[in-house]
């Protein structure tokens, strides 16, 4: 498969992504996320069956991922939204985390999720869960969620608007917002809702 890694740097997560793939016999090229010209440029001139985005800054320009389908590598649960999840997480200090493959649409982090993984949380930097849990963990997905794809699976439904499972990060330290109901929830309520079982493609 011909794939395009979109990431704001080359490191971590999307070096570890590049190493998998290519040893997997997949065609890559990498873009630096600076700015969605440089994005529709790099689409239009590489024209890849795939774009996955392993680190981003900014939501993936509307004519791109209309073009060709983008997978988002979210570093949070199901129905987790929002900037610095993994900083959320560890302020709050849930016992399990999770990262989560979802496909770019209209909204961001609210695509239709092909694959997540979940894993428990302990007490250590952060620079150090994303390079140990956050990364292999993530890795696994993409992998799984391309196996699919090649497999000729069709992308899952987007979650529900008023699935429990969505909170959205952004509102007054401590609580974090239930988009489905607009009532503020106590962080650990809204992570137990998040890793509620998810259908996954058959």
């Amino acid at each position: 498969m011909r794939i395009l890694l979109l990431s704001h740097s080359f490191k971590n997560l999307t070096h570890r992504l590049h190493v998998e793939l290519c040893e997997r016999g997949h065609e890559l090229s990498v873009e630096l996320d600076i700015h969605p010209d440089v994005t529709r440029e790099s689409v239009a001139l590489y024209r890849p069956d795939l774009v996955i985005a392993a680190f981003l800054k900014r939501a993936i320009p509307d004519d791109v991922w209309r073009a060709v389908r983008c997978l988002i590598v979210h570093a949070g649960p199901p129905g987790d939204r929002g900037p610095a999840a993994l900083d959320a997480a560890i302020l709050e200090g849930v016992g399990q985390w999770g990262v989560t493959v979802l496909q770019a649409d209209g909204e961001f982090d609210a695509g239709p999720i092909w694959v997540h993984r979940t894993f428990p949380m302990r007490r250590a930097a952060k620079s150090t869960i994303y390079r140990n849990e956050v990364t292999s963990y993530a890795v696994a997905a993409v992998l799984e969620a391309i196996a699919a794809i090649e497999a000729g699976h069709e992308a899952p439904a987007p979650m529900a608007s008023d699935d429990p499972r969505i909170c959205v990060r952004g509102c007054p330290a401590g609580k974090r917002i239930a988009r489905s109901t607009g009532s503020t929830t106590h962080p650990s309520r809204c992570f137990a809702r998040s890793t509620a079982p998810t259908a996954y493609p058959a």
